[in-house]
């Protein structure tokens, strides 16, 4: 047994001690994060109007949207063996846990509208993280606060504070176009892959653009129902997807 420990202490002791300065990153590392909004499918009218057609063949125009996006959280790639101990033990991946915003967590508040194209990147911000592989970003839609970015909205006269979504306009039927207005005070997550982000002393910097499919959030509304049936922010979340090709 004494072979045993003895022959475990020499990397156990470097371990510890790569943990101990664990939190001193390399300077240059940034990722620059983005969100824009697309369609999901064809157009089923002239482009540039916002009108779609849902999974369950409903026809709705959308005349205004705004969703709050609360955080973005990168996700590192699952480690194993050493590594996991060395995550365990650092003081950087325990302490940035409990804290708004932190090198791996953009915690101010974005209210994301919907234009009158799609295109148009907002930027987000700009994440310092350790050099590593991040595998996923996760995106929390939450009720906004008084510091979100983009709070009024003054051509639509919409404050923002207190929601995760406000929607609003008009779902085709056979007495005619029935307006809808619903405001959503849920909160709803999403994991989005990152598309194997790695961040070194070779490649120290990066950029991400995150999509979201507006034609998807009123999916589940059959003709003739309602869009405040409908789970909207979860439809909003799970709308989200990686646009490699974008710069924020």
């Amino acid at each position: 047994m004494a072979s045993v420990v003895k022959s475990l202490a020499p990397p156990l002791a470097l371990l510890i001690l790569a943990a101990c300065g664990g939190g001193e990153r390399i300077e240059g590392m940034s990722l620059s994060l983005g969100i824009t909004t697309a369609r999901s499918r064809g157009a089923p009218g002239p482009s540039g109007e916002r009108t779609l057609v849902t999974d369950e063949g409903a026809s709705a125009t959308l005349s205004g949207a705004r969703v709050t996006l609360g955080s973005v959280e990168l996700l590192p790639c699952e480690a194993t063996g050493w590594r996991r101990l060395w995550h365990a033990l650092s003081p950087v991946g325990t302490a940035w846990a409990h804290t708004v915003s932190s090198a791996t967590r953009l915690g101010t508040p974005h209210i994301i509208p919907l234009g009158d194209t799609d295109g148009e990147v907002l930027s987000l911000g700009v994440l310092r993280p350790a050099p590593g592989r991040y595998c996923r970003a996760r995106l929390t839609f939450e009720p906004a606060d008084d510091d979100a970015v983009g709070l009024v909205d003054p051509a639509r006269d919409s404050d923002m504070v207190g929601l995760s979504l406000h929607v609003s306009g008009t779902v085709a039927g056979a007495g005619g176009a029935a307006p809808f207005d619903v405001k959503a005070r849920g909160r709803s997550s999403v994991d989005v892959s990152l598309d194997g982000l790695e961040l070194s002393e070779d490649a120290p910097q990066a950029a991400r653009v995150f999509t979201l499919a507006w034609d998807l959030w009123l999916d589940g509304l059959a003709p003739g129902g309602s869009p405040g049936n409908l789970d909207l922010l979860g439809n909003v979340a799970r709308s989200a997807s990686l646009q490699s090709s974008a710069v924020p």
